[in-house]
């Protein structure tokens, strides 16, 4: 899994061969985000069989999806069509590369994991 994070004047890139990643604040986590926008746990990024999930961790500033703040500990699924914000961040880039900037808008199948 690759994922960046871009915002803020700064870049945060992770890759990892798991398939459950953490993201926040805290040592604890995979990916850390030394950002005071982010909760110490604040979402998790996980890949079942071809797809993406994404489950916020009951985080402060929260994961919205197309504008829409997710409900804490649930997984949502994310489309190629879908605006993942994070911590009041500007942009997210999908695991499979993808950014909320430059995804197809006629897509409407789930991310696909490459392979």
């Amino acid at each position: 899994m690759h994922l960046k994070i871009i915002g803020k004047g700064c870049e945060f890139i992770y890759e990892t061969e798991k398939e459950t990643t953490t993201i926040g604040r805290s040592s604890e986590n995979d990916f850390v985000i030394p950002l005071d926008d982010f909760s110490r746990k604040h979402c998790q990024i996980t890949i079942k069989g071809d797809y993406v999930f994404i489950m916020d961790l009951g985080s402060k500033n929260g994961v919205l999806l197309n504008d829409k703040r997710i409900p804490a500990h649930q997984q949502f699924p994310i489309y190629n069509t879908t605006k993942v914000v994070i911590a009041n961040l500007f942009e997210f880039i999908l695991p499979d590369g993808t950014s909320i900037k430059e995804v197809d808008l006629d897509v409407v199948e789930p991310i696909r994991r490459l392979r």
